[in-house]
């Protein structure tokens, strides 16, 4: 009997050809962004690459959304407990330092990179901690619309009040295949895709402003009141000159330029716009935030 002739080296060379497809196949990557002092809000970049490059989902990404206005988003997101009680999905406490996280990771993203988040609480009763919780989602930007999809709202974690869980929680990669015991409540400018995703008009001027009253269902009406930033003012168009004065310069015209592209993209409220828009009217850029030319 003839056996085949097979060079020793062979099986060594098909091994090594095997190890080397596992490395170049895809790899699932995480980017810390934002993470709170007491760790309980955290912001991440989240990206699938291939050969080292992140594969393009197709995302609106970069994109420029003021953290004041994420913050006026994500305070008007309601929802139904499986007591069918009406809550807000995102606590007071966590809505600035998310908001700032959200923002900031967004202008960092790529085509192919997705922002998730985590919001997370541990509550107490008579001194002792009773509870941990969990609120987490991934959002990105397609069709100038913001889609935020939630893994879990207030979530219990496993073992409540043990500090290590909250430092140690990771936001899940995948969501659950069970239908989630919460059920979103859509607000204005918003619409439900799914049992898990909002799609925002981010644009909307609903968000110009922090809501001090929200509805939700049946009737009900939701208080979230936003004492950290001023209501918008009017402001006088007589005070701001409603056209170009006589004599302005380049810098003028280019500082007017980027404020104006500012306010489009949700980088600016209008009260914010108006005062700068003053201010480089009056020939005081770098009071407006922008640079003068050197003589």
């Amino acid at each position: 009997m003839v056996r085949p002739c097979v060079h020793p080296l062979r099986p060594l060379v098909i091994l090594a050809l095997g190890v080397a497809s596992v490395g170049c196949g895809p790899k699932f990557v995480r980017q810390e962004v934002f993470r709170s002092e007491n760790n309980q809000v955290r912001v991440e970049l989240r990206r699938t690459e291939q050969g080292g490059e992140a594969i393009s989902q197709d995302y609106e990404h970069p994109a420029t959304i003021a953290a004041v206005r994420v913050a006026h988003i994500l305070a008007t997101l309601g929802y139904e407990n499986s007591d069918g009680k009406d809550q807000s999905v995102i606590r007071g406490e966590h809505l600035y330092p998310l908001a700032d996280g959200i923002s900031k990771a967004l202008a960092e993203a790529g085509p192919g990179d997705e922002v998730a988040a985590a919001a997370l609480s541990q509550d107490r009763k008579f001194g002792v901690f009773t509870s941990d919780r969990a609120t987490a989602f991934q959002l990105f930007m397609r069709d100038d619309q913001l889609h935020i999809s939630f893994y879990a709202i207030e979530q219990p974690l496993e073992k409540p009040g043990v500090t290590d869980e909250i430092e140690i929680y990771k936001i899940p990669r995948e969501f659950p295949t069970r239908r989630p015991r919460f059920a979103l409540l859509p607000g204005k400018a918003q619409a439900r895709t799914g049992a898990r995703t909002l799609v925002i008009e981010w644009r909307s001027p609903v968000y110009r402003k922090a809501l001090r009253l929200g509805r939700y269902g049946r009737g009900l009406r939701r208080r979230q009141i936003l004492m950290e930033l001023p209501e918008e003012e009017k402001v006088n168009p007589a005070e701001v000159g409603l056209g170009l004065p006589a004599e302005v310069t380049d810098a003028q015209i280019h500082a007017l330029d980027q404020l104006d592209a500012a306010r489009r993209g949700g980088l600016v409220t209008e009260l914010e716009f108006q005062r700068r828009r003053r201010l480089i009217l009056q020939g005081r850029l770098e009071e407006a935030g922008y640079e003068t030319p050197a003589p």
